[in-house]
């Protein structure tokens, strides 16, 4: 037995939540629609140069591209 089940499930993945992002209006009310554009773009652009380099393994805790590009330790 779920407890919340009328609760919406969260995408899976970043591009679908970028997707969602998108169509919220809430979201670009309150930030504006040229600064939720800018950022969908920028992440997609990360996400089209990770797929470049690397498959996502969700065994491993973190890929070197994460590494490489979001750490600063």
């Amino acid at each position: 037995m779920k407890k919340y089940p009328d609760l919406p499930k969260l995408p899976d993945e970043l591009d679908q939540s970028l997707e969602k992002l998108k169509n919220n209006k809430d979201m670009n009310d309150a930030f504006g629609k040229d600064t939720i554009n800018s950022y969908i773009k920028l992440r997609s652009s990360e996400i089209k140069e990770f797929k470049q380099k690397e498959n996502f393994d969700k065994t491993k805790p973190i890929t070197r591209w994460e590494q490489d590009n979001t750490l600063d330790c």
